[in-house]
């Protein structure tokens, strides 16, 4: 056995992939080696003074603590942290045990270190270890107390001088186990700490170069694209046959599925890169319901699908907000609803409160099943992978609304039931421009 594999039996290698596990072992493998060192040189030294008139303790005292310089083996073999982990706590508490429930019970100095036992599992399996142990310590600590009228007393001569030197002893052990075992635990915390900041400092550079090269590429992209579509325009102008036509509509509608796509990853990146800006101007209301309500009314009706809106009155007037972003947030949810209804009816409901404006749409679609409702909202996510197949899209159309609507100080929530249809509910912090004092209607 060389050197180099000594040293990983003794301080195991590290994992990045299991930081909390490195530190378990590291702290298993020192303290195992100290226990065993600790105990087993002053067993050496009083070996031969008390092997004669105690030799159960004796042999307990040299033993039991050379066992323990096995377990950094034993885990290094088998790799079973939580078993070797167990092995050295229990041998730990009985060779406590022993010493104390044959000589004095409570009235003998090494029961503190049971006080060490609790800490020392929790570090090395977890909480739920910890508190057994706790349950038990306490539980022998008691039993050694109320038995010890039945127990060996401690040994003749053992006065207050000498109870005062054990004492001293068996708590410099204790403080020094324990100090021992959080030096190693906060080492091995403090870089997990360092590898985790490097690792978030990493991940964020990545996203900042990804958001960056999305939306330059969304630039790039766009102006051949608007080209396209102009020329599509301009033939659609000229004299044409009606399957030339067709081709160019099929040209346009293609161009303008992928400029939506195109600004869909354009507001991603901004609002990943934190680029987005809303405004708070005042603006007609009314005016943007209605012309998201006329852009999808027809594609509805083509369909088959009843389209119907419940406006208050208090929706006419000028209102203060980001109508960009309103409008978009309600054209993503109204589209949302068309696409994904085959029968029945889309509804857009509005309310008016003194400080917010609800944006209610409900439809009689598909519906989500409840255990893909909660990921509705993640970027590229759709309730199920044929829905891309049947109805197309990207799955960005939520994701960003949602993160639109937090941006502007609002919130977008969903409720489906499958089968029956979805309903979903945006709050905008939108107030009539009149409601506030230092602003003058348009």
């Amino acid at each position: 056995m060389g050197l180099s594999q000594l040293r990983q039996i003794f301080w195991p290698a590290s994992n990045p992939q299991d930081v909390l596990g490195t530190a378990r072992r590291r702290l298993l493998a020192v303290l195992s080696t100290a226990m065993g060192i600790l105990g087993t040189l002053p067993a050496l030294a009083a070996f031969s003074s008390t092997v004669a008139d105690y030799p159960l303790q004796t042999y307990v005292g040299l033993f039991g603590p050379m066992l323990c310089l096995t377990a950094p083996f034993a885990l290094f073999w088998t790799g079973r942290l939580k078993l070797v982990s167990t092995f050295v706590l229990s041998l730990g508490y009985l060779l406590i045990l022993i010493p104390a429930a044959t000589m004095g019970g409570s009235a003998n100095p090494v029961i503190l270190y049971y006080a060490a036992l609790p800490i020392l599992a929790t570090f090395l399996i977890g909480y739920r270890t910890g508190a057994i142990a706790a349950v038990l310590t306490i539980g022998t600590i008691a039993a050694l107390y109320f038995l010890r009228p039945y127990l060996p007393g401690l040994p003749a001569g053992f006065d207050e001088a000498v109870a005062a030197r054990w004492n001293m002893i068996t708590l410099s052990l204790l403080v020094v186990t324990v100090s021992l075992v959080m030096a190693v635990f906060h080492r091995e915390m403090e870089k997990a700490n360092q590898q985790l900041d490097s690792a978030r400092r990493a991940a964020n550079a990545g996203n900042v170069a990804k958001s960056q090269f999305l939306a330059n590429m969304s630039h790039e992209i766009r102006t051949p694209m608007n080209g396209i579509l102009g020329m599509a325009a301009l033939m659609k102008s000229s004299d044409l046959s009606e399957a030339q036509r067709g081709q160019v509509e099929i040209i346009e509608k293609s161009g303008e599925m992928l400029l939506t796509l195109l600004n869909d990853i354009l507001d991603m990146s901004k609002i990943e890169a934190g680029e987005l800006q809303v405004e708070d101007i005042s603006f007609d209301l009314a005016e943007i319901i209605d012309t998201v309500v006329s852009l999808h009314s027809l594609s509805a009706e083509a369909k088959g699908v009843k389209f119907t809106t419940d406006l208050p009155e208090q929706v006419y007037g000028q209102f203060i907000g980001d109508p960009l972003r309103t409008s978009q947030v309600m054209n993503n949810l109204i589209s949302n609803a068309v696409k994904f209804t085959s029968k029945g009816q889309v509804r857009l409901s509005v309310l008016v409160a003194t400080d917010s404006v609800e944006f209610i749409v409900q439809d009689t679609g598909i519906g989500i099943p409840p255990d893909k409702l909660a990921r509705l909202f993640e970027p590229f996510t759709q309730a199920d992978a044929s829905t891309t197949r049947i109805h197309g899209g990207t799955g960005l159309g939520l994701s960003i609304s949602r993160q639109l609507c937090d941006l502007m100080g609002g919130e977008l929530n969903a409720s489906s039931v499958p089968g029956v249809g979805s309903r979903f509910v945006a709050r905008l912090p939108l107030k009539k421009a009149d409601a506030r004092p230092d602003s003058k209607a348009a």
